[in-house]
């Protein structure tokens, strides 16, 4: 029905919902001592980790790599897809072309989520949201030759102005055109901007690509006051079978965050899947 994956980087990150760690080995190790399948690695230069290191340390622990998230890109070094200035446009798709590289022989998609930019200066949000969309077909066109699936994300109004809801990534998509573009859907943002989480899930049917589990917090689930049992049933029923990939604030501890999700979400997969 659904497998468990946790957010990680190697890098010093600003960015707190994300696991920051020493050596791949060790996230590795906890997650498979942990019981999940996954780890989603949140980068800032593709580069730093070749596809064949990461394969074996996956192959070791019994793991896959679903997707790698970055937004560290846009926190770290301002890398926008919708930036008024096409030096930086340019610079944003090509270290999103050089992460479909490194996703190409893992069989893991790439998120955009923060590197869309938010509107900026004197630009129109229609004209940052047309430089978004441009700059996303380029990406996808490139990504299609790959086989990669691109995993776009709305995000809440507190990150950015440019696509906050479901219904404004399904817009997103049909604007882009292309079949290698998936939606990303994350509860924590979902839980700010939609009225109906599941309704929304349920709208966005055949188009999820990944999806992002924390709690209303931020916090792992179950440390908040989301419904998952509701929610992994409309997920189910929009015919989504993938990772829940916990990207969420790393308190108390990584081997909390990994025990609480596992404890949380475990036995409702184990009832959706009867």
């Amino acid at each position: 029905m659904f497998k468990l994956a946790v957010v990680v980087t190697p890098v010093e990150a600003v960015f707190e919902a994300v696991a920051k760690i020493g050596k791949l080995e060790e996230a590795a190790a906890k997650a498979a001592e942990y019981g999940f399948e996954g780890i989603e690695l949140s980068l800032i230069d593709p580069k730093v980790l070749s596809a064949a290191k990461i394969e074996s340390v996956m192959s070791e622990y019994g793991l896959e790599v679903p997707a790698f998230s970055t937004g560290l890109n846009f926190l770290h070094e301002g890398l926008s897809l919708s930036s008024p200035d096409p030096n930086v446009r340019e610079a944003a798709v090509r270290r999103l072309k050089e992460f479909v590289d490194l996703a190409e022989p893992l069989g893991a998609g790439v998120i955009v989520g923060l590197m869309r930019g938010r509107t900026e200066g004197r630009v129109a949000k229609e004209e940052a949201y047309r430089l978004m969309v441009e700059s996303l077909r380029d990406l996808c066109k490139y990504a299609e030759g790959k086989g990669v699936s691109v995993f776009f994300e709305p995000l809440n109004r507190y990150e950015t102005d440019l696509v906050n809801t479901v219904e404004e990534g399904l817009r997103v998509l049909a604007d882009v055109g292309s079949e290698a573009l998936k939606l990303l859907l994350d509860t924590f943002h979902m839980n700010i901007e939609e009225p109906v989480m599941e309704d929304s899930i349920k709208a966005a049917s055949g188009k999820i690509g990944h999806f992002h589990v924390a709690d209303s917090n931020r916090l792992a689930p179950g440390m908040g006051h989301l419904d998952f049992g509701s929610i992994l049933e409309a997920l189910k029923d929009a015919g989504y079978r993938g990772y829940l990939s916990a990207e969420v604030i790393m308190k108390p501890s990584f081997e909390e965050v990994l025990r609480k999700t596992r404890d949380t979400l475990r036995p409702i997969i184990s009832r959706l899947s009867r």
